[in-house]
């Protein structure tokens, strides 16, 4: 990657290029990039309300953390695409946007306490069961949101959580429709299945050994060996120069440091806080709820108790039914507006009417609450320890650059390298191009397999693992893909053989025993006549251990048979064959024979699937109502 680089630096494009940005500082300074820097494009709109390609780019960064982080270490590179995964990110957005407007319509809205109070309460903000202030931030950062973002997409999905539990409280399961839900789910079928399997129909068949050579000739791609080569390389990461003698942490560096942590841990201050809130809309204009709230502050300052007067007119009913009280946070928590205003109070201060995105607020600053920092001789190891990995984090990334240069200037062995940089010459033996390991990178299989290192006998470059290491390496053998002999391969064609000729079989019996019995034939005749056995199982439910699923599915896919006869269906086996399924007696649920756990439990599922269907219904409503215009394509 970096010798691409450093080619692609010589060409005359990359001149040119140089020499407008230069001229561009030179007469603007940095200032220049804002001349050139387009606004955020609109990539969508849903009713007028614009995605930008910032929200999308960052909602797709958050969807490739997730992603990445289910992946574990390390994945392949191919093993997202950008494209679906820009793709996936915007249907989101539009089908967020077009319910926080369906929330909006419905007059829905997440108070600021109930936000609060969910991020207090959030296990992943958590250290031993108690909400910390730094370990919120930290969280925020490596999900791609900056705190107020992440508190609107809080209230966001608090919002919709509304509508759902709206839907929730307005879902029945009438008496007759649990009744009927009860006799088709506890329905019960008397069953049976013969199988066609290819372990049974491998028996009867017989491979010659002019079938098997046939095969070979007409299948030699199949039969190579996959291209291999044994790879001797070395690794660099940021771990190994921690202890490297050009990093030096001397004491006035660990006291500026912890002066810096100290000087930061002053702004992590807590504060408890009570709020008055009214909201304000087409019921009440601005000048009226500042009015009213100039009114309680008057009153409040003559003495009035704060807790009565928000518990009955507060707007905030998080936070109303206790007075107002808000609890104990840090920053970032409230919305800006409303953090400034309590962060500019004296203890028991009352703000003035604050504007904020949920409305106008009294503040009352209850109390402060400042930890108190420990002293230099307790964080001294854990700064050194930071200031020490920062440091080899930064020198990792001129040694990377020292290590591909190496690795052009000496492309004919490791041994300068080694001698350099003190790294260890290691081997992998029989590295194909889809490895794993270290060689699970594509990257690194790509630049092995290239031909100026497989055929030319050339170092590769520097490839960059992540940050946190990179590789060179060099083909020490090659093995091209030949021609395995017949002998070897020979177990493996007969099986192949007998295996699609069973195959063939078992399925033209299936297709004539299944007519045999849909006409009426004898069941025990037909299987007599395959020499098969069929499994019988009485009372199957519909998620009966006993038989395998698709058997199950068949039969209770078939309609009900007539008095004294059988329905007649097939079911597909997947890879060991197919089945001709009956079915002989159907014995309705009966709500009445459960117990009343089980048959509350059911109700359950009547109701949330009722929620599922109210709420798919709605939006469905406004989605065919809906004006959804898409500016790039699905591949773009």
């Amino acid at each position: 990657m970096l010798q691409k680089l450093r080619d692609q630096t010589q060409s005359l494009g990359f001149k040119i290029i140089v020499a407008v940005l230069v001229f561009a500082l030179a007469f603007f300074g940095f200032g220049a990039f804002n001349i050139f820097a387009p606004g955020d494009p609109t990539v969508a709109s849903v009713n007028g309300e614009d995605i930008t390609q910032g929200a999308l780019l960052a909602e797709a960064d958050r969807q490739r953390r997730r992603l990445m982080a289910e992946l574990g270490d390390d994945p392949a590179p191919d093993s997202i695409d950008p494209l679906a995964l820009q793709t996936q990110a915007l249907e989101g957005l539009i089908t967020r946007s077009l319910i926080d407007q369906m929330v909006e319509d419905l007059d829905l809205a997440a108070s600021s306490a109930e936000v609060d109070a969910a991020v207090l309460a959030d296990p992943g903000f958590q250290i031993d069961g108690k909400f910390n202030q730094e370990f919120y931030r930290r969280a925020l950062s490596a999900m791609g949101y900056t705190p107020a973002g992440y508190l609107a997409d809080l209230a966001s999905r608090i919002s919709a959580n509304q509508l759902r539990l709206a839907l929730v409280d307005t879902a029945l399961a009438a008496d007759w429709e649990s009744a009927l839900f009860v006799r088709l789910l506890d329905q019960r079928r008397d069953l049976a299945w013969l199988p066609f399997t290819v372990a049974r129909f491998s028996e009867d068949v017989t491979v010659d050994a002019a079938d098997i050579e046939l095969h070979y000739a007409e299948h030699e791609a199949e039969m190579m060996t996959e291209e291999k080569v044994d790879v001797a390389y070395v690794e660099l990461s940021w771990e190994q120069l921690l202890d490297d003698p050009s990093i030096d942490i001397g004491e006035a560096d660990l006291q500026r440091e912890y002066e810096a942590d100290k000087a930061a841990a002053a702004d992590l201050e807590q504060r408890r806080s009570s709020h008055i809130l009214l909201r304000t809309g087409e019921e009440r204009s601005d000048e009226e709820a500042m009015r009213l709230l100039e009114g309680f502050r008057e009153r409040l300052l003559a003495g009035e108790s704060f807790a009565e007067l928000a518990e009955n007119h507060s707007e905030d009913p998080g936070s109303a039914a206790v007075g107002g009280d808000l609890g104990l946070v840090g920053r970032g928590i409230f919305d800006p507006a409303f953090e400034e205003a309590l962060w500019q109070l004296q203890e028991g201060e009352i703000s003035p009417p604050v504007k904020s995105a949920f409305g106008y607020h009294l503040i009352r600053l209850e109390g402060v609450e400042v930890e108190e920092f420990p002293d230099f001789a307790e964080k001294r190891q854990e700064i050194e320890q930071r200031l020490r990995e920062q440091a080899a984090r930064d020198l990792f990334a001129d040694r990377v650059r020292e290590l591909d240069n190496l690795a052009f200037e000496q492309n004919e062995s490791l041994a300068g390298i080694e001698e350099a940089l003190g790294l260890e010459r290691q081997v992998v033996e029989g590295v194909t191009r889809s490895s794993g390991g270290v060689f699970a990178s594509e990257e690194l299989r790509e630049a092995v397999f290239a031909p100026d290192v497989l055929e030319d006998g050339n170092n590769t470059a520097a490839i960059e693992q992540g940050d946190d290491r990179a590789v060179v390496a060099r083909v020490l053998s090659h093995q091209p893909r030949q021609l395995r002999p017949l002998a070897d391969v020979r177990p493996e064609i007969e099986a192949l053989l007998v295996r699609q000729s069973a195959r063939q079989a078992l399925a033209e019996a299936h297709e004539a025993a299944l007519a045999r019995v849909e006409a009426g034939e004898s069941t025990a005749a037909v299987a007599d006549d395959y020499g098969l056995s069929w499994q019988t199982v009485e009372s199957a439910r519909r998620a009966d251990e006993r038989v395998p699923a698709a058997v199950l599915e068949a039969a209770f896919a078939v309609p009900r048979p007539p008095e004294d006869g059988k329905s007649v269906g097939f079911a597909s086996l997947d890879e060991e064959g197919e089945a001709v399924v009956t079915v002989t007696r159907v014995v309705e649920g009966d709500a009445a024979a459960l117990a009343d756990a089980e048959l509350d439990g059911l109700r359950q599922l009547l109701l949330a699937r009722g929620q599922r269907l109210d709420f798919e219904a709605l939006y469905q409503s406004y989605l065919a109502d809906a004006d959804i215009s898409r500016r790039i394509s699905s591949g773009d």
